[in-house]
């Protein structure tokens, strides 16, 4: 059935035009944060930041106001390689040991454009994020899969309580998104076409997806210590995808394709801890602990992932309001960080290994998170 619903949904959604040109499904809409990197991904139980519009609409019920003017963000994905072939002695052995196996190297650029507030029961934010990715495979040795593409999202959410009791309050939350992505996907070149990629991708075909969506969440809190969180991401997330045979076929609207394609839905629960210990508290001004399963809808995905894959862990230890040491795992990978608060702008680091594979050890590899936030 899995394999027949690309079929189905080009009959009834493309309408003429030629649906073996589109995607099956359409990724997800994101921003690069380093903390949440760092923490081994978006935590549902945490308290509502800037970064809880990709996470727990419901936590927006009863946050704290902030205020988010810009952010840079650089996230780079197998930089170990991309470190061994720049620093190497033996290129040969090297690139040799790169052809037995395969490349998924990934550049998020987020920012500057990153904006929007938190207030109390609601949260909105304005993004940008450039994404550039070279994609290699043994099984095709001559050939390689450039990406390029920018997208714009505006994302709003609101929260409100379900139940106030003494200990324990149930809250709801509603996420809206649009969108629109742009750039070159899923185009194959011969290798030794890849130095005058920049001059022929003019020529490349041109896809621009123009999407909605949105998220709802639970989150349980108990004795404001102890939440438990649940999320559903894009139940219902149409994209309208358009292809053209290159970028100057956009102004004339000549197709090469054109439909309609759904976000992948996902749904993540979890449990998050703040433990309030006074002989804690005098070494350190708050500690969090997180536990997620992120993978609820899993069977619903084209290449399922082994089920350990998607267990998620965070510990965040915050020192003097200032300092923070984060440490996650996420994709049977470890994660950490640092993050400093110097009130107007915050910086945060995050180091992980990351699973791009569907098994444990399929294809693990180092990735690196750099984020400068101004913030009030």
């Amino acid at each position: 059935m899995k394999k027949q619903l690309p079929t189905l949904l080009c009959f009834f959604s493309v309408m003429g035009v030629y649906c073996q040109e589109l995607p099956s499904r359409i990724q997800p809409v994101s921003f690069p944060f380093a903390r949440v990197n760092a923490l081994g991904g978006n935590h549902v139980g945490l308290d509502a930041t800037f970064s809880t519009l990709f996470a727990n609409p419901a936590a927006f019920a009863g946050a704290k106001p902030q205020k988010n003017f810009a952010e840079i963000s650089f996230d780079v994905v197998d930089i170990d390689r991309v470190y061994k072939l720049l620093s190497t002695n033996d290129l040969i052995t090297e690139v040799r040991d790169a052809l037995t196996d395969r490349l998924e190297a990934r550049l998020d650029f987020g920012g500057p454009i990153a904006f929007g507030g938190v207030g109390h029961n609601y949260g909105w934010g304005l993004f940008n994020v450039l994404r550039l990715g070279i994609a290699w495979e043994s099984q095709a040795i001559y050939m390689l899969s450039p990406t390029l593409s920018e997208e714009f999202t505006f994302v709003g959410a609101y929260g409100f309580g379900l139940y106030r009791g003494d200990t324990a309050h149930l809250d709801l939350g509603f996420t809206g998104k649009i969108f629109i992505r742009m750039g070159y996907t899923a185009q194959s070149i011969y290798l030794q076409e890849t130095k005058y990629l920049l001059n022929n991708m003019v020529e490349m075909p041109f896809e621009i997806q123009l999407g909605s969506g949105f998220d709802i969440g639970l989150r349980w809190t108990l004795a404001d210590s102890l939440s438990f969180g649940l999320v559903f991401y894009d139940p219902f997330a149409p994209v309208q995808v358009t292809k053209y045979s290159r970028v100057s076929k956009v102004s004339s609207q000549e197709m090469i394709a054109q439909g309609t394609v759904p976000v992948t839905p996902r749904a993540s629960a979890g449990i998050s801890w703040r433990i309030d210990s006074p002989f804690l508290h005098y070494y350190f001004s708050g500690i969090t602990l997180s536990f997620d399963y992120a993978g609820l809808l899993e069977n619903l995905a084209e290449n399922p992932r082994d089920p350990l894959l998607n267990i998620a862990a965070g510990i965040e230890l915050r020192i003097l309001e200032i300092f923070s040491i984060r440490g996650g795992f996420s994709g049977m990978q470890p994660a950490g960080g640092l993050g400093i608060d110097f009130t107007f702008m915050n910086i945060d680091l995050a180091v992980y290994m990351k699973e791009l594979g569907v098994f444990y050890n399929d294809y693990k590899t180092l990735a690196l998170t750099v984020d400068f936030s101004f913030r009030k």
